[in-house]
C-alpha cells in the first residue's frame, strides 16, 4: 500500500490517502464546503472511504463522527485520519443497508452515481463510482432512516439525474432546502448538483451561484455556509 500525506482543499487538514483507493477530489471538497455550521452535532457519512467528509464536518463544528464503508482497507486509513483531530468517532465496516445505529443530526453522502455498464474490474473504483452497491432508492431509504426528525442530509449527485433525485425526495418526504451546481468551464451543462435536505413538504429553496472546475481542477469556489 503506497500512502501519500495530503491536505484537504480549503481547510488544510492533514490527510492520508492510498493510491489504490478512490481519492478525495473536487466533488469531495465542494461538498465539504457546502456543509453548514454544525456545532456539536452528530454526523454520519455514508460511504466514508478514508474519512475526508467527516474531517470537513469536524471543521464545521461537528463533534460526534460516524462513518460506514464496505471496504475495511479504507476504514483503516480513515481511522488514522480521524484520530488526529477527534476522539469522538466510530467507524463501521458494513453496507449501509445493514447498518444499525441511532439516528443522527446530519447525514452526508457523496455516493456512487453512475449507472451500471461495462465498467472496470477495479473493485475500489467500481464501487466508488457506479451504483451497484448503493442504488438510489437504497440511498434515500438510508438517509431517511438515519436522520433525526429535525435532522439534515447533504448529498452530491450527477446533475443530469436530478429528476430521479427529486422523485426520491418526494417518495421519502424530504424537502430540498438549498442547492448548488458544479460546472466545468469547458461544458455547457452542469456536472454535479449538491443538495441540503430536511424532512418535510417541498417548498421554497435557495439556489446558490455555481462552483466551477477546469477539467477536474479548481477554477472558482463560492462558499455557501449559512
Amino acid at each position: 500500500m503506497k500512502k501519500n500525506t495530503d491536505y484537504l482543499k480549503f481547510i488544510d487538514y492533514e490527510f492520508i490517502q492510498d493510491d489504490i483507493l478512490f481519492k478525495a477530489n473536487t466533488d469531495t471538497a465542494f461538498l465539504g464546503m457546502f456543509l453548514d455550521p454544525m456545532k456539536n452535532k452528530s454526523v454520519l457519512d455514508i460511504g466514508t472511504n478514508t474519512g475526508a467528509l467527516l474531517l470537513y464536518a469536524h471543521y464545521h463544528g461537528a463533534r460526534y463522527l460516524y462513518g460506514v464503508d464496505i471496504h475495511e482497507r479504507a476504514l483503516e486509513i480513515a481511522q488514522k485520519n480521524l484520530e488526529k483531530y477527534s476522539d469522538t468517532f466510530k467507524l463501521y465496516h458494513s453496507r449501509v443497508q445493514d447498518l444499525e445505529i441511532e439516528p443522527v443530526d446530519v447525514v452526508i453522502c457523496n455516493p456512487p452515481f453512475f449507472e451500471m455498464n461495462n465498467v472496470t474490474e477495479d473493485i475500489y473504483f467500481r464501487e466508488a463510482m457506479f451504483e451497484e452497491s448503493l442504488p438510489l432508492d437504497d440511498l434515500f431509504k438510508a438517509l431517511r432512516r438515519f436522520m433525526k426528525d429535525n435532522g439534515e442530509a447533504y448529498l452530491l449527485y450527477q446533475a443530469d439525474r436530478f429528476p430521479e433525485v427529486f422523485e426520491m425526495c418526494k417518495k421519502y418526504k424530504l424537502k430540498i432546502m438549498k442547492m448548488q451546481f458544479i460546472h466545468d468551464i469547458h461544458s455547457k451543462h452542469a456536472l454535479r448538483i449538491m443538495l441540503k435536505m430536511k424532512i418535510g413538504v417541498m417548498s421554497k429553496l435557495k439556489v446558490y451561484e455555481p462552483v466551477m472546475i477546469d477539467r477536474g481542477r479548481y477554477a472558482k469556489a463560492t462558499y455557501t455556509s449559512e
